[in-house]
């Protein structure tokens, strides 16, 4: 082929490669741009925990437990304090009947001042409450850290460390002995207090509101469990 006629094709040759590369940086900034859109209107988060209980090990097993946090909300209440509120959920296609729910909510001091604060955790910063089929687990805090970061577009990006206390409705009535958990997270939250209002009622259900002992008499309206959930996909977080 002579030189000219090389030399000919090569703009076009370009053009389709800039085409090309177009339309692959336009695929990845569409992805980038839902991924942030659906961000933007559930927000998201990951929690970790690991069992702190000394009498026995496997069960519950030497590892640390992920969960992915599908929905994460914050608002402020009229005292001023905020509230973060998280939910996660799994329904096998299988076995519909052993949908996994977990539910957590945390109320912190203020929100802050500036782009960042730290908060003290005690006994009524954190409510959960986990439920896979007809196992049954509560979670309540003890003592720990929380974290929150002023994001664009209203939204907050925080992060947690807290020692709680898990309980587990058993097969014959009543709860279990309590066994301690260190909970880690992180999370974006957005601000939706109708949804997150929905998250704090469930985690406050059946006398486990911030005023009562972490250990109630009543039972939940659900069907008791076994005491024995070592994972999220078992039933408890």
């Amino acid at each position: 082929m002579p030189t000219s006629t090389a030399h000919a094709l090569k703009p076009d040759d370009t053009h389709r490669g800039r085409i090309g590369r177009g339309l692959t940086l336009g695929g990845y900034g569409l992805g980038v741009a839902l991924l942030l859109v659906s961000l933007g209107c559930t927000g998201r988060g990951r929690l970790e925990f690991a069992s702190l209980d000394f009498r026995a090990v496997d069960p519950p097993p030497p590892r640390v437990v992920p969960l992915n946090v599908q929905e994460c909300y914050w608002w402020t209440d009229q005292a001023g304090k905020v509230w973060i509120a998280m939910r996660s959920e799994k329904t096998p296609v299988l076995f519909p009947m052993l949908r996994f729910q977990f539910q957590l909510s945390l109320v912190l001091d203020k929100l802050p001042a500036g782009l960042a604060r730290n908060y003290a955790l005690g006994g009524r910063a954190l409510r959960a409450r986990g439920q896979r089929g007809p196992l049954h687990a509560r979670f309540s805090s003890h003592v720990g850290v929380a974290a929150l970061y002023r994001e664009r577009g209203n939204r907050l990006r925080g992060s947690v460390r807290a020692q709680t206390s898990r309980v587990s409705l058993q097969w014959l009535g009543g709860w279990s002995k309590p066994v301690r958990y260190l909970m880690l997270g992180s999370f974006t939250a957005v601000y939706d207090e109708q949804r997150g209002r929905a998250i704090l009622e469930a985690t406050e259900s059946d006398g486990w509101g911030r005023g009562t002992p972490r250990r109630p008499a009543s039972q939940p309206a659900s069907r008791p469990g076994s005491a024995n959930l070592d994972t999220p996909h078992r039933g408890e977080r």
